[in-house]
C-alpha cells in the first residue's frame, strides 16, 4: 500500500505549527507535529522523513529534563537527522540564522542545512517548503506526494523516487541502504519506459542522485 512521505515539523507556537502542517498535508504528504525537541526525538525514532523543517527558536518550550534526566535542543535533532537520517532535507528556520556564529553552531550539528528567515515571514517559510515538496527536475515533478512525469502524465509514488527528486532540488545527494538501492534502480526503469530525459546515477559508496540530460531544466 503507497502511503505519503513524512515531513517532520519542530515549532513549538502552536499556530505556527498548525499552519505548517496544513501546507504539508496540502501537498499530499504526511506531517509530522512535535512541539519540543524531545518530541522530534521521540519521531525520528520510528519515522524516516523527507524534509525536516526546524524552528531554532524555541523560547516556548517549559525547560524541563528529558527522561533520562537531560535536556533535549534543537541542536540534538539536527544532529540526530545528520547521523541516523542523513537523506532527509533540513530546513532551519529563525530569527537568527543571518549571524556568522547562529549558522556555525548549525553547521556543527548539520553540515547541509538549509535555511530560512523568520525576517521574512510564514508565508515565505510555506513557499520555500513548497518549492521543495513540488520540485521540478527536467520532466519531472513532485505532484501530491509522487513524481509525475509531466509529458506522459505518468506517475510513481515510491518514497526514494520522491526523495530523489526533492534532494535533486536541495543539491542533496541520498545515500541507500539495499532495500533504497533497489527501489532507486525500478524508478530508473519507470524512467526509461515512459521516455523521461532524467536518468538515476550511483555516485559510489552508496551516494546517489539525478542526472538530467542537455537542453532540459
Amino acid at each position: 500500500m503507497w502511503t505519503p512521505p513524512e515531513v517532520l515539523i519542530l515549532e513549538d507556537d502552536p499556530e505556527q505549527l498548525r499552519e505548517l502542517a496544513q501546507a504539508v498535508a496540502a501537498s499530499k504528504l504526511e506531517p509530522l507535529s512535535a512541539a519540543s525537541p524531545r518530541q522530534a526525538l521521540d519521531r525520528l525514532d520510528h519515522r524516516r522523513p523527507l524534509l525536516a523543517i526546524v524552528d531554532l527558536d524555541m523560547s516556548l518550550v517549559p525547560r524541563s529534563a528529558g527522561a533520562d534526566g537531560g535536556q533535549r535542543s534543537v541542536y540534538d535533532v539536527l544532529r540526530r537527522l545528520h547521523d541516523r537520517h542523513g537523506n532527509c532535507i533540513p530546513l532551519v528556520f529563525s530569527a537568527k540564522v543571518e549571524t556568522i556564529d547562529d549558522q556555525a553552531h548549525v553547521y556543527a550539528a548539520h553540515p547541509h542545512a538549509l535555511f530560512q528567515t523568520k525576517r521574512h515571514g510564514l508565508d515565505r517559510l510555506i513557499e520555500r517548503v513548497q518549492s521543495l515538496l513540488q520540485a521540478r527536475v527536467g520532466d519531472l515533478t513532485i505532484r501530491d506526494g509522487a513524481v509525475v512525469h509531466m509529458p506522459s502524465g505518468e506517475s510513481i509514488g515510491h518514497r526514494v523516487a520522491v526523495a530523489l527528486v526533492a534532494s535533486r532540488r536541495a543539491n542533496h545527494h541520498l545515500v541507500l541502504d539495499e532495500s533504497e538501492a533497489r527501489a532507486a534502480r525500478r524508478f530508473q526503469s519507470w524512467l526509461e519506459r515512459v521516455g523521461s530525459g532524467v536518468r538515476v546515477r550511483a555516485l559510489g559508496n552508496r551516494h546517489y542522485h539525478l542526472l538530467v540530460k542537455d537542453n532540459q531544466p
